[in-house]
């Protein structure tokens, strides 16, 4: 994962390409794991809409009601998932997702 500098020697926010992009379609409220491959030390998400990712390795839920502790994170960006072996994965409606691992 290197961050390009452009040619005025400052960071440019651009990140190499990575050969290991994983992509599908999240059905409304049902979990999906992603065992996250060998060295996929950092992992960038996208969708097209909201999700949760759970990083314990229990199912992910979408969250309900008051405003309390959880363990699902939202639309996270870029995550160091180096401790991590699997992702469980949620929407509340359909999403596509794409999940771009680096070493």
């Amino acid at each position: 994962f290197k961050q390009k500098i452009g040619a005025q020697g400052q960071a440019t926010g651009a990140i190499n390409t990575t050969d290991t992009y994983y992509a599908g379609e999240l059905a409304a409220a049902t979990n999906q794991s992603v065992t996250i491959p060998t060295d996929g030390n950092i992992c960038v998400f996208s969708a097209n809409g909201d999700f949760y990712v759970r990083y314990d390795g229990s199912a992910a839920t979408v969250p309900t009601g008051s405003i309390a502790a959880s363990t699902v994170d939202l639309n996270p960006g870029v995550r160091d998932v180096s401790t991590v072996t699997t992702l469980n994965i949620i929407a509340p409606a359909t999403t596509k997702i794409t999940l771009a691992f680096y070493a």
